[in-house]
């Protein structure tokens, strides 16, 4: 465990459609993307297997005997400091072949420093101590969806947590609300934004690698994100005990887990964790725990880089049990694009053999309408499939 108490891991996510398995290829060795082609009926079939099933959290967790190895740890020192150097060939090398066996990897010396993480984790777990009266100041509605929130539906289900939303200074131009800050914890805001800032720094860092990895230079994307993304930050608390027990609520159905198995809808999460397990990754029919690693820190693709890269990247599936003997906090930075961005197969992944899979999306009106569903049951939760060609 690190001196701040979390343990971190960076898990890159990236799922070839049509076989159900994980991978991606090595930089010394990558295939051109636009001689990657995949056939379009395998692609739904894979779709249909991780979007389609009715239920995918009665699936099995995964044995010894369907994760017979630990997940490799890769320092990543080299590629944050130049993409394009040969001395980040070996690290985005090691990350490929993690990517092919697994799909994701844990990576080290992430550039976060560890006394920024010991401030967050210590203001994550003051202001979830507060009292709920004193939460409930800053509680969130569907008009306005930063600050404080304990009813979150996920595939119109109740998590077992609690969570505090905040995004960039300013008004938003998804949902043109401003961030509640709460007057507890002290110092609260200015370690939160820093924290903030330190991971789009990060975010930025690692589209690079998503970008070589599609034939494109390193900085290809930046132009939807560096001055105008529409990421935010979330703490999430996950208490042994239902946080409503008791009260009475139109959503009073019972809360079975942390969270339930969905995709996230932008680009990258950045996720901290600390040292209590909970996490998993939904592959091939079975549920895979992401163990706290020490040093490192999480990262999943979410819906709008799977467009992006025409299916070459998938959105994990992935959940968090409910806790049954200790609570649980975690951080995620959600690296969303601009709200104007319209999001479509990029052009080194299209060509005749293989075309563009997807219509194109406008982020923020997809954004808007995911969220919308957080608050309350509107049928079925929209999806980057309802944009397929």
């Amino acid at each position: 465990m690190l001196s701040n108490g979390f343990r971190l891991s960076i898990v890159v996510e990236l799922m070839v459609p049509g076989d159900g398995i994980a991978r991606c290829w090595d930089v010394g060795d990558r295939p051109d993307p636009k001689s990657y082609i995949l056939s379009h009926t395998a692609q739904q079939a894979n779709s249909s297997m991780l979007h389609g099933i009715k239920d995918l959290d009665r699936d099995p967790i995964a044995g010894p005997a369907q994760a017979p190895d630990s997940l490799p740890v890769i320092d990543i020192a080299e590629l944050l400091l130049d993409s394009t150097s040969l001395a980040s060939r070996p690290v985005i090398d090691d990350i490929a072949a993690a990517c092919r066996r697994w799909g994701f990897f844990q990576a080290v010396n992430h550039g976060i420093p560890d006394a920024l993480l010991a401030r967050v984790r210590e203001k994550t777990h003051a202001f979830f101590d507060l009292p709920i009266d004193a939460k409930l100041k800053v509680l969130r509605s569907h008009d306005n969806p930063w600050g404080f929130y304990h009813k979150e539906l996920t595939k119109n289900q109740r998590d077992r947590k609690q969570v505090f939303d905040f995004t960039r200074a300013g008004t938003d131009p998804i949902y043109q609300s401003s961030n509640r800050w709460p007057e507890q914890p002290g110092e609260f805001k200015p370690v939160m934004e820093e924290y903030f800032k330190a991971c789009t720094n990060l975010s930025l860092q690692l589209l690079e690698a998503f970008s070589i990895g599609l034939g494109l230079p390193p900085h290809f994307m930046h132009a939807d994100f560096e001055k105008n993304h529409t990421g935010f930050m979330r703490l999430n608390y996950y208490p042994v005990h239902d946080p409503i027990e008791g009260v009475e609520s139109e959503q009073q159905q019972e809360a079975d887990l942390g969270i339930h198995h969905h995709s996230d809808a932008g680009a990258l999460t950045l996720l901290v964790q600390d040292d209590v397990s909970g996490l998993q990754v939904h592959r091939n029919g079975y549920w895979y725990d992401i163990l706290p690693v020490e040093g490192a820190i999480v990262v999943n693709t979410g819906d709008m880089m799977q467009v992006w890269s025409n299916d070459i990247y998938h959105a994990p599936v992935h959940r968090v049990l409910a806790m049954s003997e200790r609570a649980r906090y975690s951080v995620p930075f959600f690296f969303n694009p601009a709200a104007e961005a319209r999001v479509s197969p990029l052009p080194s992944v299209v060509n005749e053999q293989n075309p563009a899979r997807y219509r194109p999306i406008n982020w923020g009106e997809y954004r808007g309408r995911r969220s919308a569903g957080d608050y309350a049951d509107y049928g079925a939760e929209v999806q980057i499939s309802q944009f397929r060609n």
